[in-house]
């Protein structure tokens, strides 16, 4: 989404996007005829668009994004226009220094991926799910790179192996824009977890 971090990923969610459309089956024109019709489950109200301030928090982070060209922030601003619905589901906090996620964190991101919000994403095949890490501002640029990396990437294990994602799931790296809270130090040594349908 906004958040892929190449030239590359661009076009690969472009990829990802048509072959998920063509490769969907085709439902048999068949009418079934059920004995004792049952009403339809209600679906969960689907979110009819992304408000502004949801455009301008993904829009904060792309500027923010480290090592991506203003050529491909253009076309990341695109693809956010373009967006049906983006949304951060979560943050998950790290200890100083560390890029593993803890146990109490591992538990409450299991707990929030059996929330209707959540498992309604992880259940669209359509949906990408972002995650970027970051890092505070102590140490070097290239350190702090480097933690963020390894953050984005211990929170998307953490949603493969435990939380039953099989979305598309593209991290970033963020490096440590002080996007949060500069006198908090801990506010900045995060991961978010963001989803796209586009």
């Amino acid at each position: 989404m906004f958040l892929f971090f190449a030239v590359g990923l661009a076009l690969m969610f472009v990829a990802v996007v048509i072959g998920w459309k063509l490769s969907r089956p085709k439902l048999d024109s068949k009418p079934i005829v059920a004995a004792t019709p049952t009403p339809a489950p209600e679906a969960p109200p689907e979110k009819p668009s992304v408000t502004s301030a949801e455009r301008q928090e993904v829009l904060k982070r792309i500027d923010r994004m480290p090592n991506v060209t203003a050529e491909n922030k253009e076309r990341l601003y695109a693809y956010v226009e373009r967006a049906q619905n983006l949304q951060r589901l979560l943050t998950v906090s790290f200890e100083t220094g560390r890029t593993r996620v803890s146990e109490k964190e591992t538990a409450r991101v299991v707990k929030a991926s059996k929330q209707a919000s959540f498992t309604a994403m992880a259940r669209d095949a359509a949906a990408i799910f972002v995650v970027l890490g970051y890092a505070d501002q102590h140490g070097d640029e290239k350190k702090n790179l480097q933690l963020s990396t390894e953050r984005a990437t211990s929170v998307m294990d953490l949603l493969r192996k435990q939380c039953g994602v099989h979305n598309v799931i593209q991290t970033v790296p963020m490096g440590s824009p002080l996007l949060f809270d500069p006198k908090n130090p801990g506010e900045n040594r995060v991961a978010e977890i963001w989803t796209l349908v586009p």
